[in-house]
């Protein structure tokens, strides 16, 4: 008996790799359009983020604040001592802010951009996975501004507190601190979703990541030990701990996604 299931996902597959039709100057017209939304919609959250640039500021002061324990105190001892370091801190706000209003509608122009040249099994995960990677970026940032910033700068103020030394910090550094880490931890974030897309589509297979789990260990520790700003030994396990904690949900998540497949592959077999 013929099985037509593998001859409509070749025919599938033949119409993806061929972009419905599309000719190459029509894919490079198609991506220019593309990242051309993507900066409009960049440059528009960025003027908006303009428009609320003081109670943003304001806002980004949260972890000294909560370090020093007094509005009051941590304005006194956030200074800047070059004349034209206010202005990295407005650019530094700015982007952090344009890129987090923007990021949805990238994804979205991202992922009609690619949706034509995928099967329809990748085609399934497009619109999931751009939804998840949203909201793993602004747990991320949001981790590492409630939790590992306010930790790691009242163990540096703590520290110095007790040598009785008088610590400063310079606002464009204080800001590019937070910023650049928020970023990071963010994109770091997306790591378990590539994980579950990856098995998904049959690329990695659950059990060798349940092998390597002592070596993923080592290596978040590692990257953590990089990343986090003081380096210190209250923050660093947290952010090792956490990280490795959605690698195991990225499993759990994987195991759930194979056991699913196969079922998929008896009821076939049974037809």
């Amino acid at each position: 008996m013929t099985d037509y299931r593998h001859e409509d996902d070749e025919v599938e597959e033949l119409k993806a790799s061929e972009g419905g039709g599309m000719s190459f100057l029509e894919h490079l017209e198609d991506f220019r359009w593309t990242v051309g939304r993507s900066l409009l919609a960049f440059a528009t959250g960025i003027v908006l983020a303009t428009l609320f640039i003081g109670d943003i500021a304001a806002f980004l002061k949260m972890p000294i604040v909560t370090a020093y324990g007094s509005a009051e105190v941590a304005d006194e001892n956030l200074i800047t001592y070059r004349p034209m370091g206010v202005i990295s801190v407005f650019m530094q706000i700015a982007f952090l802010s344009g890129l987090t209003l923007s990021m949805p509608f990238v994804l979205y122009f991202l992922a009609a951009f690619v949706a034509p040249g995928l099967t329809d099994k990748e085609r399934k995960v497009v619109r999931p996975a751009c939804f998840a990677a949203f909201l793993l970026f602004l747990t991320g940032v949001s981790f590492a501004f409630f939790v590992i910033l306010p930790l790691t700068l009242s163990f540096s103020v703590r520290l110095n507190m007790f040598f009785d030394f008088d610590l400063f910090w310079a606002a464009s550094d204080y800001y590019s601190m937070v910023v650049w880490f928020s970023l990071a931890t963010g994109a770091f974030f997306q790591f378990p979703l590539i994980i579950v897309v990856l098995i998904y589509l049959g690329v990695i297979p659950v059990q060798k990541l349940q092998d390597i789990r002592r070596a993923v260990l080592v290596g978040l520790m590692v990257f953590a030990a990089f990343m986090t700003p003081g380096g210190d030994f209250v923050s660093l396990p947290i952010i090792t701990g956490f990280m490795y904690g959605l690698y195991e949900l990225a499993i759990w998540v994987g195991i759930r996604v194979e056991k699913k497949r196969e079922d998929k592959l008896e009821d076939w077999d049974d037809e």
